[in-house]
């Protein structure tokens, strides 16, 4: 039987696992200066190489080359190096904490054993993964043993959740965090694999795959051996994509600068092309978003692109996209996109909710809520903004102008009677976010503007309604959409209507009718007769 990639091409040296220096380095001297510790807490996210550090740590301390003594560079061909490197010797124990976490697991599998000398080795080395799955009973037990451990027994714990395991047990242990990879270094440690096993593949498709794998060596290397049998080692970057269900680094440049342009027929019909492809939409979102990070990444922080999955060219249109996209409205995007994933996790359609997201980033940032309802309320004071918002292509030809004043000319002027106009609009923006407040707002009316001021009056009998809105959270997320729309900063209050309500009109014909003018009535609309008129008494 084959040995999977990533297996197979495991690191078997300090030297070999690649960005984490400031774990192997500490490691090498601590052997050399025979100062090894007796219990180690390896952290970090999946597939970047603890498990692989704690062999080759293993095969350090029980290497045959060493000559009796722990040696930094294990040869990996003795007999102790290679069954640990294939996991069958008897005193290196590989624990899976998921499924091994009770007490009495724990006792029965470790600590009942753990005094007894090595069967072949030199030194026993327990490794646990995914150790902050213990239960607390299981962690209990074991910190007895961290306590007092026996002189020939070294523990090495490995989680992706250090902030559960208790600091009981922290405290006893060497802790490393091991850092997650660059793309460019997986995409160097992927290259090497295809070149040892004769795969063609194509440097864009390599990036994908990096991409794809977010971080973890296992994963990327499972990807590469994946695609080489489903393209019999000759990979492309249209398998790749097509396989791994991946979005063209291209479409995500376009549908930002389509964005950027407002151009909503181009950005409709791209999403219609997407679905014609196939194309799972949230999970383009995904990729969306991760697109305007590394676009505001090139925009504030181009030094640190290495460490973005693309290539030269890749990288240079990225800088290119930074350069002519405005910084507010790529955080105005991630916001939108940020709701859609949401929306699409609660059971809303991504299709729809993608479409309705790239709408909504026709207009600039701050505009998106409050555009529509304000050219209606103010059609005689300014033609020109409503031909602007109504019309995409006359907003496009004064894009240049809009853009230098986007985040500073305020959409409704911050007084009484704008924002009275704008209140429909203000209670529909909160109720997106918040509905339960957006229904307490519906129940008031703006009543004064003073300074910095902005009171909300409810009808008697609306305390209730009052006080919840004048809360602090409540308050303040009011404020922030009244600053998104005006550019000023209100304090909100609330009043209630000491006024009782008025009582509603009398209609004709409400008074309440006679016992005769009843029958009279009675016999007139349906033709009635009385039966017994002693009953009717």
């Amino acid at each position: 039987m084959s040995i999977s990639f990533y297996r197979k091409y495991r690191p078997a040296r300090f030297e070999e696992v690649i960005g984490q220096e400031h774990v192997t380095r500490t490691l090498v001297n601590a052997i050399r200066q025979d100062r090894v510790s007796h219990a180690y807490l390896f952290a970090g996210p999946r597939g970047i190489g603890k498990t692989s550090t704690a062999k080759i740590l293993a095969m350090a301390l029980n290497c045959e080359s060493g000559g009796g003594k722990a040696t930094p560079t294990p040869d990996g061909t003795c007999s102790q190096c290679q069954s640990i490197r294939w996991g069958t010797s008897l005193d290196v124990v590989e624990m899976d904490a998921a499924s091994h976490r009770s007490v009495e697991e724990i006792t029965e599998t470790l600590l009942d054993k753990v005094h007894f000398a090595p069967v072949e080795a030199r030194t026993k080395v327990y490794i646990l993964d995914e150790v902050h799955m213990l239960s607390g009973h299981a962690f209990n037990a074991l910190l007895k043993t961290l306590e007092e451990p026996p002189a020939h027994a070294v523990f090495i714990l490995a989680t992706t959740e250090p902030h559960k395991v208790p600091e009981t047990v922290l405290s006893r242990c060497q802790r490393f965090d091991f850092r997650r990879p660059s793309s460019a270094e997986l995409v160097r440690v992927l290259a090497e694999v295809a070149e040892k096993e004769q795969i063609v593949v194509a440097e864009p498709a390599l990036n994908v795959i990096a991409r794809a794998a977010a971080g973890s060596f296992r994963d990327a290397v499972g990807l590469l051996e994946q695609l080489s049998l489903y393209t019999q080692g000759h990979i492309t970057l249209e398998e790749t994509l097509e396989i791994l269900g991946m979005t063209r680094l291209d479409l995500l440049f376009e549908i930002v600068d389509l964005v950027h342009r407002r151009d909503a027929r181009g950005a409709l019909l791209l999403v219609d092309q997407l679905g014609q492809a196939g194309t799972d939409y949230l999970q383009f979102t995904r990729e969306l978003i991760s697109h305007l990070r590394d676009l505001y990444v090139a925009k504030f922080a181009p030094d640190v692109l290495a460490g973005i999955a693309a290539n030269q060219e890749q990288l240079d249109r990225l800088l290119a996209q930074a350069g002519t996209t405005m910084s507010n409205e790529i955080v105005a995007f991630l916001d939108v996109l940020g709701e859609v994933v949401r929306a699409c996790r609660q059971g809303s359609d991504p299709r729809l909710e993608l479409e309705m997201a790239l709408i909504k980033m026709m207009h600039k940032p701050g505009e998106s809520w409050v555009a529509p309802a304000e050219v209606q309320a103010h059609t005689a004071e300014s033609q020109e903004g409503q031909q602007a918002a109504v019309t995409a292509g006359q907003e496009a030809t004064r894009e240049t102008r809009q853009e230098a004043t986007a985040t500073e000319t305020p959409r409704v002027t911050p007084d009484l009677e704008h924002l009275t106009r704008a209140w429909p609009v203000v209670i529909e923006t909160v109720r997106k976010r918040h509905p339960a407040l957006g229904a307490l707002l519906a129940e008031g009316r703006p009543d004064k503007v003073q300074s910095d001021e902005f009171v909300i009056k409810f009808p008697a009998g609306f305390t209730f309604q009052a006080s919840q809105v004048a809360r602090v959270p409540n308050a303040e997320t009011l404020a922030r959409v009244l600053h998104s729309l005006t550019g000023k900063h209100f304090r909100i209050s609330t009043e209630v209507d000491t006024a009782a309500p008025p009582p509603p009109p009398e209609e004709e014909g409400a008074r309440i009718l006679s016992r005769d003018e009843l029958l009279a009535r009675l016999k007139q609309e349906f033709d009635a007769e009385i039966i017994d008129e002693e009953s009717s008494d």
